[in-house]
């Protein structure tokens, strides 16, 4: 592999331009051999190591293994990501860094040169901008049995990097992305891909009440940068302590939103089977509330956000996998998790659950079998 030259790079320009929410998830991702990526390491990091290939929805992911024992994440973005949104990545990473270094993220690992990113030519004249992180240890929390207390920290640490992001600016923030709840109306024209006809209803009837009642509401509520993916595949547990978080890792959601949204896609992730299957929900927001308060307007449209998300999940699974068959097994893994909510949250009002949730996490109220 040594004898593969580095493909030509430049540095990343932070100005922002318009981008097109849905082409970054319809663009192919990078497909970089492994020798090349093995190239890149060499050249701009000055390090050697074996690979790993992780799966990605849109991008490429590579863990890399010094001799000397290191671990990173060598990370190469789509061609259609627009190379300030990656920035806005980088710069909340390195923003944590500074000013709450005790959060378990990845860090940003600089060049030779000491830049932060790199611009790298790509197959068919695209180009990528890539960037390097240190690899956080631990287990995805959904590849074990979920634990008590851990929904609640969750929760706490949500909450901590929500207080940490507060003051953080930049100029891509505000960016359209299509994971982002507050874009839900973009969503009408991929119903038809929900092949399922009374899933499809279901999700029609969410996305006109949201439009109806939801998002006018939000215009309400506190905004700033948020983390926007807290799910059991980016929230980190110790592998022979299975009840304690070791790490938040995949910043690649980030987005500027009102941030009872970034409460919502977390809880809506957190429903389980049993009798109470919103009990890790209660946990998960009694601690975040005891750790930042969560407002009144904010919990009144909890259950209509979960809701939401739930419906984002089916519908856009539903849309790439159609496009992308190959892959259909990753991209629809949550699908089936998302309808089980949906219909959990179907058979509950939802102005009495979000009293509910706000008497629970103001101590006055058990929610019995929830």
């Amino acid at each position: 592999s040594t004898s593969i030259p580095a493909p030509n790079v430049s540095r990343v320009d932070s100005c922002m331009i318009d981008v097109d929410p849905f082409e970054v998830l319809t663009s192919a991702p990078p497909e970089f051999p492994e020798t090349t990526a093995h190239k890149l390491l060499q050249t701009h990091y000055g390090l050697d190591g074996e690979f790993e290939s992780l799966t990605s929805e849109r991008d490429q992911n590579f863990r890399v293994r010094t001799p000397g024992g290191e671990e990173f994440v060598l990370k190469i973005a789509n061609s259609a990501e627009d190379p300030t949104i990656t920035d806005l990545q980088v710069s909340v990473l390195m923003h944590l860094e500074a000013s709450r270094p005790d959060l378990l993220v990845p860090r940003v690992v600089r060049t030779n040169t000491g830049d932060t990113q790199l611009r790298i030519p790509g197959a068919g004249n695209r180009t990528h901008t890539m960037r390097m992180l240190t690899w956080v240890a631990g287990v995805p929390v959904g590849q074990v049995t979920l634990r008590p207390g851990v929904a609640a920290q969750m929760g706490s640490t949500l909450a901590k990097l929500g207080t940490a992001l507060s003051g953080f600016e930049h100029p891509a923030s505000d960016y359209p992305l299509l994971w982002d709840i507050k874009q839900a109306g973009r969503l009408e024209p991929l119903l038809d891909y929900v092949s399922d006809l009374e899933l499809r209803s279901i999700c029609a009837q969410c996305l006109r009440r949201f439009a109806a009642w939801t998002e006018p509401r939000l215009a309400d509520c506190r905004t700033q940068v948020i983390f926007n993916d807290l799910n059991a595949s980016n929230v980190l547990v110790d592998p022979d302590e299975p009840d304690r978080v070791v790490g938040i890792i995949d910043f690649g959601d980030i987005v500027k939103s009102p941030l009872v949204i970034d409460i919502a896609v977390a809880a809506a992730y957190l429903f389980r089977g049993g009798t109470s299957p919103l009990d890790d929900v209660f946990g998960f927001l009694a601690a975040y509330h005891a750790e930042s308060q969560i407002l009144a307007n904010e919990f009144a449209l909890l259950p209509e956000l979960m809701r939401m998300r739930n419906v984002l999940t089916i519908v856009i699974a539903s849309w790439r996998a159609a496009r992308y068959p190959d892959n259909s097994e990753y991209i629809l893994r949550s699908v089936e998790h998302a309808r089980l909510m949906l219909d959990t949250l179907a058979a509950r009002d939802n102005a009495e659950l979000a009293r509910t949730f706000e008497d629970y996490c103001n101590g006055h109220k058990d929610p019995g079998k929830s």
